[in-house]
């Protein structure tokens, strides 16, 4: 669906967290049951009054939203700094946000990106390879392997930076020529520090993207919420190598059955760990060919939108 520039400029400045603003920003499920009773356009114009009046809100509600409304002036300084630097803020009401994050996440989906390089290739569903930082040899060949096919087949390759199994996936992919998508767990500037990274990104080979503030630290919060658009932006995301009941990869991919975010395939073959083997059973699909990612039913039913705003 289409959305007029006062609708997109709308959504940053509710969801604001690049300057300091005195009001709370709205978490995503707040702005998702804002979404789906006004189109945040129609707010900018009026006053608290006409604000509680058009969405339904209490008098403290509508004051907290126009005073998010009111930092217009200095998001748009901080958006032409980061664009200076090559990053770009992007709404999700935006027309080039990537559709399979609203259609997958629902009300769990980020109301802005930080993206830097293509923004096309977030658009490009491709195989999101995940795993433990300590995996073994067996595990490591396995994501190498599963990211070179990927390349060969005209896949993106997405990750999430982490050292271990998403490093060697995407080092695999970029040694192929392939098209990269990295999702840290903490601000683009941060991850943008790691030279690889900024090379690699300047060169036009890796598009890093961040639902997070520009210098956010990272948080285990925000490593599940790096999980999301890993799984979201991938057509089947596939498990290397999992610990049992423990640890961020673990968590992700358990949240992505239990809450239908998208496929989930993980390594049934040489090496595979107790936690491969708990997901499969909690219902992910057992690999132990790697050309069986090609032939992954790729359809998810969204979550359901929670309907109280505050």
């Amino acid at each position: 669906m289409h959305h007029s520039p006062d609708s997109t400029r709308a959504a940053l400045l509710l969801t604001n967290r690049l300057v300091s603003v005195e009001a709370q920003p709205m978490t995503a499920r707040e702005f998702w049951v804002l979404v789906a009773r006004v189109d945040p356009g129609l707010l900018i114009d009026h006053d608290a009054r006409g604000i509680a009046q058009l969405a339904g809100l209490s008098d403290d509600d509508a004051l907290r939203v126009r005073t998010l409304l009111d930092a217009s002036t200095a998001l748009s300084f901080e958006q032409e700094r980061l664009a200076d630097g090559g990053i770009t803020l992007m709404s999700a009401l935006d027309d080039q946000f990537p559709p399979r994050l609203r259609q997958r996440l629902a009300a769990a989906c980020p109301p802005f990106l930080l993206v830097a390089g293509p923004l096309e290739w977030l658009g490009r569903p491709g195989l999101g390879v995940v795993g433990s930082r300590d995996a073994d040899d067996d595990a490591l060949t396995a994501a190498r392997e599963s990211a070179a096919l990927a390349v060969r087949h005209g896949w993106p390759v997405v990750s999430g930076l982490a050292r271990g199994v998403d490093q060697v996936a995407m080092a695999s992919a970029l040694d192929a020529g392939g098209v990269v998508v990295g999702v840290p767990a903490d601000g683009l500037l941060r991850a943008s520090r790691n030279p690889e990274v900024r090379r690699r990104v300047h060169d036009g080979e890796l598009c890093v993207v961040s639902p997070y503030a520009p210098d956010a630290p990272f948080r285990p919060g925000s490593a599940m919420g790096r999980n999301k658009l890993v799984y979201a932006l991938s057509r089947v995301t596939f498990v290397v190598s999992a610990d049992d009941d423990t640890g961020g990869t673990w968590a992700g991919a358990k949240e992505s059955l239990d809450r239908r975010y998208a496929p989930v395939a993980v390594w049934a073959g040489p090496g595979a760990k107790a936690g491969n083997h708990a997901l499969i059973r909690r219902g992910a699909i057992a690999v132990t060919a790697l050309e069986q990612l090609l032939d992954v039913d790729t359809a998810v039913e969204a979550p359901p939108l929670q309907e109280s705003l505050f």
